[in-house]
């Protein structure tokens, strides 16, 4: 249900030219200036809830064959793989189509690995930043998803 909220929240944001788009960030920085934080007040970032309803959907440590191109297709809607991302997502793509029927990816375990290869498969500079990259979102992917099962336990 989140994750339909939020789908239609950036659906709907509008598209202003550089000029509009300033003029309202300074506009919304004044406007906090103004009000003191309280001591211990917390706000997640726009990043963090959308990381949060990506992984309320999908585990990657548990990733059927069918939910990674989900996954990918949920990452790019909300703006969380973008351009050369894709390039690392790559890697989960392959491995999809190595698993046996019912068998699932561990998409964090992976990446860890493709990592610790850099070296011996002479991986280039970029495809490392985009493994890099990658392996970031799917940890805070995993770390958000374990928060969630924290907090209903």
């Amino acid at each position: 249900m989140q994750l339909n909220a939020l789908s239609n929240y950036l659906q709907n944001q509008p598209l202003g030219n550089n000029a509009t788009s300033e003029a309202q960030g300074i506009e919304g920085i004044s406007a906090t200036e103004e009000k003191p934080l309280e001591p211990g007040a917390y706000s997640p970032s726009q990043r963090a809830i959308l990381i949060s309803a990506v992984a309320a959907e999908f585990d990657v440590e548990q990733l059927s064959q069918e939910q990674v191109g989900q996954l990918q297709l949920k990452l790019q809607q909300f703006g969380l793989l973008q351009g050369n991302d894709i390039g690392g997502f790559a890697i989960l793509h392959n491995a999809r189509g190595q698993l046996a029927e019912g068998e699932s990816l561990n998409a964090l375990a992976l990446l860890d690995f493709s990592r610790q290869r850099f070296e011996t498969d002479q991986v280039g500079y970029s495809q490392r930043q985009q493994i890099n990259q990658m392996q970031t979102l799917v940890e805070n992917l995993a770390s958000a998803r374990s928060l969630a099962q924290r907090q209903i336990a």
